[in-house]
């Protein structure tokens, strides 16, 4: 596995950082989610996910990945429709 991070980190930097921060930003809602639960702002935990999910959506489309790209796809609507609804 290691070696997979190096050669990514000298051929494909960018799809690297993009993946490294994009799955930090999951582990971060996850982790506000889990610290402060029932207390936890549901805006700021969609506004993460919508980060997370975006940067994911570059790493797939980089690998050529329908599958992650489709997934994050559906992930950012379904959080940015949940912070339009929150909005109104």
């Amino acid at each position: 596995m290691i070696g997979w991070v190096v050669k990514d980190w000298k051929h494909n930097r960018f799809r690297l950082i993009c993946e490294t921060f994009g799955s930090l930003c999951f582990l971060i809602a996850l982790g506000l989610m889990s610290w402060y639960g029932d207390d936890v702002s549901i805006k700021n935990v969609l506004t993460i996910q919508v980060i997370g999910g975006t940067l994911h959506a570059i790493n797939a489309y980089l690998r050529k990945s329908l599958n992650l790209l489709l997934l994050n796809v559906i992930v950012n609507l379904m959080c940015i429709s949940g912070l339009i609804k929150m909005s109104i």
